[in-house]
């Protein structure tokens, strides 16, 4: 059993990836801005009667929240095995030209996909650092792809995802020597309320191919950049 914490958890993929941990045996802390407004995860909470499992309300683009959600886990927990860093934020309208989007997306989209991803792994690496198994998982996209890019939809999101694989990159390798696993992995285009009710998959098919993906990742996968059922050829940098 692993000890897993998943931020944007109230909704969507984040909510999905709760219920299959959770299925999978796995004590789970589910954490968001206002988890008492998701009525799915309050559901879960009164449904699912495991003591492993624990939602912590927490702001990603907040210290103070943060650093409040770790001083309530940290005397809870001996260590935390799996970081899933999936909250994220598209402000963006799908094809909206440079002269007319409002520049501040950019702000919004790097405050909570790339800063709030430094934020959350830097105040709980002290708990990562006592797995035995530690793995940091970014949730990416295929939209973070700069080798891929052929279009001008979703600026300040696309470029917000790119700056995350780099951040995935550069912390894999400061970890390295601590064989804490760091990966961006994309979870494909799922039926959210980003991704739209066309996607082609539903968030419990992507979250049963992510949990498959990181309980088989290896320390020599790390810094790498894969699709939610672990194939890094079609998700090139």
């Amino acid at each position: 059993m692993s000890s897993v914490l998943i931020t944007g958890a109230n909704r969507g993929i984040g909510l999905a990836l709760v219920k299959e941990f959770l299925k999978q045996g796995n004590s789970v802390i589910a954490t968001a801005r206002q988890p008492d407004k998701s009525d799915e995860l309050n559901t879960l909470r009164k449904t699912f009667r495991n003591p492993g499992f624990t939602v912590i309300p927490m702001d990603v683009t907040s210290t103070n929240s943060v650093n409040q959600a770790y001083t309530k886990i940290a005397p809870t927990i001996s260590k935390l095995d799996i970081l899933i860093n999936n909250a994220g934020i598209n402000p963006d309208s799908k094809e909206e030209k440079i002269e007319d989007m409002d520049l501040a997306h950019f702000r919004i989209s790097f405050e909570v996909n790339v800063v709030g991803v430094a934020r959350v792994s830097r105040i709980f690496l002290p708990l990562v650092r006592k797995s035995n198994a530690p793995r940091i998982i970014n949730i990416s996209s295929g939209a973070g792809s700069i080798a891929m890019k052929t279009d001008f939809k979703l600026y300040s999101y696309s470029t917000s995802k790119a700056a995350l694989n780099m951040l995935t990159r550069a912390l894999a390798a400061e970890l390295k020597s601590d064989k804490i696993i760091v990966v961006a992995l994309s979870p494909g285009w799922v039926r959210t309320d980003m991704g739209g009710d066309d996607a082609e998959i539903s968030p419990e098919e992507s979250a049963k191919c992510i949990f498959r993906t990181v309980d088989h990742l290896t320390v020599n996968e790390s810094g790498q950049f894969f699709g939610r059922d672990g194939n890094k050829d079609n998700y090139n940098w």
